[in-house]
This record gives structure tokens, sequence and C-alpha cells, in this order.
């Protein structure tokens, strides 16, 4: 798939039979597997969205979940394991999970939701990974194909699961655009993309894949699995590829020495970085399908990031504040901060997943005026930026530590809260922790 006109612009209302696109595509493996109970690991989103697929083929689904039972939802067993010809599993199962070990040893086919999915889907399936950029990236090639009349659906982490979308009345043959995490991608098999874009790579749940080399090759599995060699990737992915012995083209990365202003960035939210970065491999791919740079350039103005991604909230008393709550990682903190000018009022903590909080603090320190932290991670990051002489002080809620910011703050100061790690110790997620920064703000 090379050009424009390879892609469908057609709406499902053009087939007269959408079943009949799903059904008639069955993978063998798929149709035997139909025969006997289908268990599905996990009954929140996409197992949810894997039942409905599942029934829609004429299946029996059967939802099993280690939270509280509710309905139907129960524990997996032997006898489960015995009745089910095919296992779906859930992002959150790891690969050596009980349930999932349990499904093997009784000789089902076990795959992850988004393998399934996968293997229905008739369309051009593009697949987005990174540490960083993936939502942006994903969203904006989505609205970019929506801008120049090609179909396309945005899935994954971020919209709805493939397999809750192809149970719905859907095109199967227009573009998927996958955000996929290394969550999803780890044991992927069926799920074979037609590009892969790989935003960047550094450090990010070692809790779970417990090394560097684990996080990289549970995403690389994308790049080994893909149908054809459309592979873009940032220095960092190449770099890191390499050095561990991994098979990484040099054509595939995506050069960065482009100005805002050479790109007719200037305005839009790809001025700057990160976001930049964002637009370079969604423009890589775009030439690399020949379509018209213009009109990229007019979906770039055009379109607006998600809440909590460095997010401008404006000013008190001369007092600038940003929203990063997003940013859950180490090099999203260091990618946000390169636009500051000056160093900045810092908010940040929570808690940890498995990275080096003592290098992550001298690499930010340069960029900080102050430290205001919470959660977790605080008295850890305290101490190691006073190692760099960054003045810091710790809070037990985000109000105070917002409050504590302000009162730190001087005219034309930036309040970033850009907490590098998970929120879980304080919030739901990293939705909460952002609107109760805002709500902070409101309150001073």
């Amino acid at each position: 798939m090379d050009t424009f006109s390879d892609f469908r612009v057609c709406r499902f209302g053009d087939f007269e039979n959408p079943m009949s696109l799903l059904t008639a595509q069955l993978p063998e493996w798929l149709e035997t597997c139909l025969d006997s109970q289908v268990a599905i690991l996990g009954s929140g989103k996409s197992g949810i969205g894997v039942k409905a697929l599942i029934e829609k083929l004429g299946g029996n689904p059967l939802l099993y979940d280690e939270g509280e039972h509710v309905g139907e939802e129960r524990l997996f067993d032997d006898s489960s394991a015995k009745a089910a010809g095919l296992v779906v599993f859930s992002p959150g199962f790891q690969h050596d999970h009980v349930w999932i070990e349990r499904a093997r040893q009784n000789g089902c086919r076990v795959i992850p939701e988004f393998d399934l999915g996968a293997s229905l889907w008739q369309g051009p399936l593009i697949a987005v990974t990174g540490t960083n950029g993936k939502t942006t990236l994903t969203s904006f090639l989505h609205e970019a194909f929506s801008h120049v009349g090609i179909e396309s659906f945005a899935v994954g982490n971020i919209g709805k699961p493939l397999c809750e979308l192809l149970a719905e009345d859907c095109n199967p043959e227009a573009i998927a655009v996958c955000e996929i995490s290394s969550f999803q991608s780890e044991q992927i098999r069926e799920l074979k993309a037609d590009h892969v874009l790989w935003t960047n790579f550094d450090q990010d749940h070692l809790d779970r894949h417990g090394s560097m080399p684990a996080y990289f090759r549970s995403k690389y599995r994308l790049v080994a699995n893909a149908r054809n060699d459309s592979l873009f990737v940032d220095s960092s992915v190449y770099d890191y590829g390499v050095g561990i012995g991994l098979d990484m083209p040099k054509a595939a990365i995506v050069s960065s020495n482009h100005g805002a202003a050479e790109l007719g960035l200037r305005g839009s939210v790809f001025a700057t970085e990160p976001e930049k970065s964002n637009y370079l491999m969604a423009r890589a791919l775009w030439l690399s399908l020949e379509l018209d740079e213009s009109l990229l350039v007019e979906a770039a103005h055009l379109f607006e990031k998600a809440p909590h991604r460095m997010q401008y909230l404006g000013e008190k008393e001369g007092i600038r504040f940003w929203d990063d709550s997003k940013a859950t990682n180490f090099h999203a903190v260091l990618g946000g901060l390169k636009r500051f000018e000056k160093p900045v009022v810092w908010l940040g903590g929570g808690e940890s997943k498995g990275g080096d909080i003592e290098d992550f603090a001298r690499r930010i320190a340069p960029k900080l005026k102050y430290a205001s932290l919470i959660g977790k991670t605080a008295i850890q990051l305290s101490k190691a930026l006073n190692r760099d002489r960054i003045e810091t002080t710790i809070h037990d809620s985000l109000e105070e530590a917002v409050t504590e910011a302000f009162a730190i703050a001087a005219l034309e100061d930036n309040i970033v809260f850009s907490p590098g790690f998970a929120s879980f110790d304080m919030f739901e997620n990293y939705v909460q922790r952002g609107e109760a920064f805002r709500k902070a703000i409101d309150c001073l």
C-alpha cells in the first residue's frame, strides 16, 4: 500500500451485508475455536469488547475476573480451562499469570485481545507505539486521514478496543490506527501491522517488564511481526535496538532536523517539542503514502491535544500554570521541560514504575528552580534533588504542593505539574490527578 488511491474512502453503508465481511474471512483456527467455549480473562473494557465480538460471530463467550464478581464473572479454574478452546486475555494479565499458565497446560489457544481483533481486521493497520507520544500521534493520524476523506478509526489504548469496534456496524476495511502499549504487544502473534511508528524509547514499566531490554523487546514484537518493512522510528529507538543486537534499519530513523517555521507549524500545537517530534513521525508516514503534505499541515492547525498533556491553564498574578498530569514516566517529563527557556517550579512525584530515580533527578535538575513533591517517591526524589542543590518540600496532598509552589514562584515563573510517576498511590488515574491540580489552582 503506497499511494492515496490504495485507501478505501467508503462508509459502512456502502456494504449490503456488513457481517459477511467478518464471517467470510474467519481464520481457520478461530472458526475451530468457536465450536467450544471462549474464555475471556478480564471483564474491563477490552474484555467486554471481546465478548460482544464473539457473540456476533456466533460463539459462546464467558467472562472471568479476579475482582468483585458480578453477574456472570467468575474465577478461571481447571474445569473452565478444560471447557474452553480459546482463551482471550486483557492487557492487564502478565504472560506468567496463573490463569494463562492453566489455559496453556490444558491445551487452549491463548491470545491477547488485540490479536483477536487484528486477525479479523481487513483494512490497513497502523501500529503506533513508544514510551511517550502514542496518544497524540494516534489521534492526529486519525484526524488527518479524516481531514482528507479517508475513513479511519483510532483504537487500542485510545478510543475503543479493536474487538469492540468490530462488534459494531463499522467498516472493517477502513484504516485502523492502533495505539499499542508494551502490555498489548508483548505476546502478539496475529497482529501484523502494515506500518509501525515507534515514537521514542526510555525507562518505563520496569515494574512489569523487569529490565530495559525486556521492555524494548516487548515493543519490538510489532516490528518483527509486521507485514512489511514500513517502519518509522526515533533515533532513541534505533540506538537502543542496535545496542542490544536487534535488526533496526537505519533508513527507518525519522529526521528531527526541521524547524516549526519550515514545516508550517507555527501557531499549531506541534510548533514546540515534544509535539513537533510526533508531527514529524506522522509526516514521514504521510509522505511515504504520497499524500499531500499541505493537507497534513492543515490538519495540524486544526488539531487539539487531549487534556493533561502539557496544557497551558493560564496565569495568576503573573505566574503561569501547566498541566502535564499525563507525564507518568521520566522521558515525558524531560521532553516537556525542553520547551521552557528558564528553570521552572516543578510539581512531581507519585508511585514508582521501577526507573532510576537518582538518574532522573540528575537529568531534570538543570531545568528546575524548585520542586514541590508528593506521593510515595517524594522522599527519594527530595534526597536526590537536594544532592543537585535543588530546594524541595514534601507534601501530603496535591493541594498543599500547589499552594507551596505558588508561594515560592516569582513573576513570570512557570509552575509545571509533570509528575513523572504513576498516579495510583493518591488518585484513580492521571485524569483525576490533573483535575485535582486544576481545582487546587482555582482555590489559590
